[in-house]
């Protein structure tokens, strides 16, 4: 049993105090740095390559529930609201919250189709990604890589991110030199100097609806 020395000077009573102090109320821990945009982006792709891979030999699940594990690992690494604003441009700011949002929803859907249908496409049991070159300057990060069959290059992806709320998060993907946000942004510009806004939403909806899985 632990016994008190009731006679105690004032000056020890003081440095037990502060010992007190210390093992109960100890130093908080540095704050762990994010992800890099290559750990990011790499942890993403890398299982969803696990996902698409099981799939071919028939071991993976149904295409539904592949589709609805790989939408929630995308989510971690794409920012699809920044997409969806970047790829609409100037007219994004002149709509409600209310269409902004229904904006985002069609639109991240109808991104997610092509994303996963080019992996799923082209994905053989051999396929790997090539870690080509990482950038980062400031708040912006750029990762090039390479999907790889075998030794044959089939396409090459960049990846472009931002650092926003101490996360890296992708903003757009470049696929052998095109830009999805800008190949977006041009046919949205070019329907809505003909339609509506809502005449958009209306042609998003019809799309995702169509190539929604039974």
């Amino acid at each position: 049993m632990i016994r008190m020395n009731l006679g105690v000077s004032f000056r020890g009573f003081a440095a037990c105090l502060l010992i007190s102090a210390f093992f109960f109320f100890p130093s908080p821990l540095p704050a762990a740095d994010p992800p890099s945009p290559l750990g990011v982006v790499q942890s993403g792709t890398d299982r969803i390559l696990l996902i698409v891979k099981a799939s071919l030999t028939g071991d993976g699940p149904p295409l539904r529930q592949r589709r609805s594990e790989i939408i929630e690992i995308v989510d971690e690494y794409f920012n699809f609201a920044e997409m969806a604003r970047r790829s609409l441009g100037r007219p994004w700011k002149d709509q409600s919250r209310e269409k902004q949002q229904r904006f985002v929803t069609l639109f991240k859907q109808i991104l997610f189709n092509v994303y996963v249908g080019r992996i799923e496409n082209t994905a053989s049991p051999t396929t790997r990604f090539s870690w080509d070159r990482v950038m980062v300057d400031g708040e912006y990060g750029v990762v090039k890589t390479r999907a790889v069959n075998d030794k044959t290059a089939v396409a090459e992806i960049e990846y472009r991110l931002r650092l926003l709320d101490g996360g890296w998060k992708v903003y757009d993907v470049v696929v052998e030199g095109i830009s999805l946000i800008a190949n977006y942004r041009e046919q949205f510009d070019s329907f809505l100097s003909r339609g509506s806004f809502d005449d958009l939403l209306a042609c998003l909806k019809a799309k995702v609806d169509a190539e929604k899985i039974p």
